[in-house]
């Protein structure tokens, strides 16, 4: 998640971009592709918004909760800080920059991940997991603010993905909120 970082490519690079909008906005604009690819009926799709929020709404609880609980620093606060963590084996690096701005607010569990997998756990309810969609971010950089997915569940793992392509999470924070979220959905 290094700004300047040399083992990411520039896939990685676009998706941690394209993700970086707040979740809900993200899943949202998901629901609306698929029910009017779907020309899902009325009654439908109010449903499916309103199971998605549901969903949203409790892991933004269950998310903000465990952060209070586990009190766990972000990457660039443990990397910046490495150097009196209490083990010898690290070394800080003061200088140390994520590709994408750090909320501030706790690392563990990343609630980017519990939404978005608890969004796609509810479509994939709805829809079966294996539908392919096509959607626009707006915080995609130019000439690749356009994604292809084939299924809600891979969009789920790379939205979790681009929180440590960006350097905002640790990879079992995402982990850990992937599961969450599943549950929740």
């Amino acid at each position: 998640g290094f700004i300047n970082s040399i083992t990411r490519n520039e896939d990685q690079t676009a998706f941690a971009k394209y993700w970086y909008e707040e979740s809900q906005f993200g899943w949202n604009r998901i629901a609306r592709v698929i029910a009017q690819q779907r020309k899902t009926e009325l009654f439908v799709t109010a449903r499916l918004f309103a199971l998605m929020h549901m969903a949203i709404a409790d892991s933004y609880v269950a998310g903000w909760d465990s952060k209070l609980h586990y009190n766990f620093w972000r990457p660039r606060t443990a990397i910046r800080a490495a150097a009196n963590d209490g083990n010898d084996a690290t070394e800080g690096d003061v200088s140390w920059e994520s590709l994408e701005v750090n909320p501030p607010i706790q690392d563990y569990p990343a609630t980017h991940s519990v939404l978005g997998n608890a969004g796609a756990t509810v479509l994939a309810l709805i829809y079966g997991d294996a539908t392919p969609f096509t959607m626009e971010s707006p915080t995609g950089a130019p000439g690749s603010a356009v994604r292809s997915f084939e299924s809600f569940s891979q969009a789920a793992n790379e939205n979790a993905d681009s929180r440590v392509m960006a350097g905002i999470h640790f990879r079992f924070s995402c982990n850990a909120g992937l599961e969450m979220g599943e549950k929740i959905g």
